[in-house]
């Protein structure tokens, strides 16, 4: 098994989930064809994070879960209630199984460059936290090689890729099963734009870091709509719409790192204090360490307006209006700047 300190061998190509349909098929098909494609990457990584090889192969393997789940949810009514009571849970504990073991590989692949943030003095002083760092890792994928191997996942896979193959009834119960996919993911598409509006709004210089997390949730299912449906929409007005996402969650993501970052280091700081007497110079170099985070989680919470600007512009708005707002809606109300309600 090779560790993530350890790992040298390149990541494995990831299949290329392209598939192309037009966007009057019907919306359980078009849904199944993304979760396939899905489930497909999935398989494709099981064994590279099954032996360890390379950090990636978890992190694709997640992000393909995180997809999945994303879609299963955001397109729902395509299919029967039912499908999400059986498989959504499933999808989740996937979810929570694979985070312990990513979030420990990214403190890993990350540990030299926080290294280097501190006085020279106090680097090799922060040795002992790495060594904590693995020790954790290991613990973590261990519990994620048990998941991945029980029958229960094994039953979960196969029943999910049958559910996939199953070409959808002539008479479907979903509400929205005969919906051209085009109209669901617009709608769907415009209602979490407008959610990331209202929260980017709401957030304020005092708001707790809480707020900018759920807008980078919002933000993320709003990508995973974006990049599964791109081929129905224009370019260059969707890689623009795209763009701009991915500049606004980039700086997101960056400050939930940091976030996780400092929680992290505290908590690694009480669980080193209760396994044995920690060097004094660690405890130092820690302190150190969490000064320099605490700094730029600071300057990073005061660049939030500029950051939220572009994706919030005026001229933005009306892109999406013109790309994703239904057509029931723009007959309803006047083409006007969003006022931040979700609907």
């Amino acid at each position: 098994m090779t560790s993530a300190k350890d790992s040298s061998l390149a990541a494995p190509s990831v299949p290329d989930p392209a598939a192309k349909f037009d966007g009057s098929l019907r919306a359980d098909q078009a849904t199944k064809i993304v979760l396939l494609e899905l489930l497909a990457v999935m398989e494709f990584h099981e064994s590279g994070v099954l032996q360890r090889s390379h950090e990636e192969c978890l992190h694709d393997y997640r992000i393909a879960v995180r997809r999945g789940r994303s879609a299963l949810s955001q397109l729902r009514e395509s299919f029967p209630p039912s499908i999400m009571t059986r498989f959504a849970p499933k999808l989740i504990a996937l979810g929570r199984v694979t985070t312990p073991a990513r979030d420990l590989d990214v403190h890993l692949l990350g540990f030299d460059a926080l290294k280097s943030s501190v006085p020279n003095h106090f680097q090799d002083a922060l040795e002992p936290l790495r060594a904590v760092l693995l020790q954790q890792a290991d613990w973590a994928y261990g519990e994620l090689f048990r998941h991945l191997s029980s029958g229960g996942y094994r039953r979960f896979m196969a029943d999910w890729r049958r559910f996939l193959e199953t070409p959808p009834p002539a008479r479907p119960r979903a509400t929205e099963a005969l919906t051209p996919i085009i109209d669901l993911a617009g709608r769907r598409i415009w209602k979490l734009y407008r959610r990331a509006i209202k929260q980017g709004r709401a957030i304020k210089d005092r708001s707790p870091a809480e707020c900018l997390h759920e807008l980078r949730k919002t933000c993320k299912k709003l990508r995973y709509l974006l990049e599964f449906f791109r081929h129905l929409y224009p370019e260059p007005e969707i890689t623009r719409a795209i763009k701009l996402l991915k500049r606004l969650q980039d700086y997101l993501g960056e400050f939930q790192d940091v976030e996780v970052q400092i929680h992290k280091i505290q908590e690694l700081g009480q669980i080193m204090r209760k396994q044995s007497a920690v060097p004094t110079d660690t405890l130092l170099a820690m302190g150190a360490l969490l000064g320099r985070l605490d700094h730029r989680e600071s300057r990073l919470r005061e660049e939030f307006a500029r950051r939220f600007r572009s994706f919030a512009s005026t001229e933005h708005q009306a892109e999406y209006r013109s790309l994703f707002r239904p057509v029931e809606l723009a007959a309803l109300k006047p083409a006007a700047e969003l006022t931040g309600s979700a609907g």
